[in-house]
């Protein structure tokens, strides 16, 4: 990290008091603090599946010169900034109910990390574990914090803790486009084909994906949501053959003389689905090609 970046990292820092007209340059000389440079909430999507994952992320040394000896950090596991965050969290959005719970099955890798003479960065690893047993309506954290630090190195009071969510992905979710036809008996304008709409596939389950409602069909691009709510798409390995549902609608299921599947060569879904009351009153017809992450 350059000294510049060092002056900027730290006049935000807690650990330091932000005093008008004061030269930081010079205040600083000399001193080293222990931080995570990117602290604060972070992510790492993680997949259900019974592989172990793992990420890790970068702790350093800020100062203006080089250490001249080795200085080791020793971590811990924080659940008490966990609660506070949680805290703080629901007080600034009072729509969020919910809490980030501690992940059940996880290792710091790097209880001790030693950062070399003439050196400021090292990295810290942590392994996730069993993600196919977690609940996926729950909302996961990994919180991590700085306890102490040789050679005279201080903790940056606001700069010690990382704290990294950890969400679902499934290896389907993700943004699609669509293309197809939508029939709507009875209905000229919102039937007929339609193209290169954009939707998102979310986790619904280590095998499943969701579609939200309120999907555009027809070139005329108007929304038509009527009998739709959230289709849920799951995916039977390793025919990769899908079945099609909506907790809001037992009519919609896919049409069983259609070769629904996904195709996991090209990340593509065929699938056509009807509902209302029946093939002859209301059915889509879609591809879905995978483009971008979610």
């Amino acid at each position: 990290m350059t000294i510049s970046f060092l002056a900027a990292i730290l006049i935000v820092s807690s650990c330091l008091k932000d005093n008008i007209g004061e030269d930081w340059t010079a205040s600083l000389k000399g001193k080293m603090y222990a931080q995570f440079p990117s602290n604060g909430t972070q992510s790492f999507t993680i997949a259900p599946t019974a592989n172990d994952q793992s990420f890790k992320f970068l702790i350093n040394i800020a100062t203006d010169a080089l250490p001249t000896s080795d200085i080791t950090l020793t971590l811990a596991i924080d659940p008490v900034a966990m609660a506070a965050n949680n805290v703080a969290m629901q007080a600034a959005d009072t729509s969020i109910h919910w809490s980030y719970e501690l992940y059940p099955a996880f290792t710091l890798l790097d209880p001790t990390v030693v950062i070399k003479a003439g050196t400021r960065n090292a990295y810290v690893h942590v392994k996730v574990s069993r993600a196919d047993t977690i609940r996926l309506t729950a909302k996961y954290m990994v919180p991590i914090t700085i306890t102490n630090a040789t050679g005279g190195v201080m903790i940056a009071a606001n700069m010690k803790t990382v704290l990294y969510s950890l969400p679902v992905a499934n290896k389907w979710e993700g943004t699609y486009k669509m293309k197809g036809t939508i029939l709507r008996a009875g209905d000229p304008v919102l039937s007929g084909y339609y193209k290169g709409r954009t939707y998102k596939l979310g986790t619904n389950g280590p095998n499943s994906v969701i579609l939200n409602k309120g999907m555009a069909w027809a070139d005329s691009e108007t929304d038509y949501a009527g009998g739709i709510g959230a289709w849920v798409i799951t995916i039977s390995e390793p025919a990769n053959t899908i079945t099609v549902s909506d907790a809001t609608n037992g009519a919609v299921t896919a049409d069983p003389s259609y070769p629904n599947r996904y195709d996991p060569a090209t990340r593509t879904f065929y699938m056509s689905v009807y509902w209302g009351t029946g093939p002859t009153n209301r059915a889509t017809t879609d591809t879905l090609v995978y483009s971008a992450p979610y």
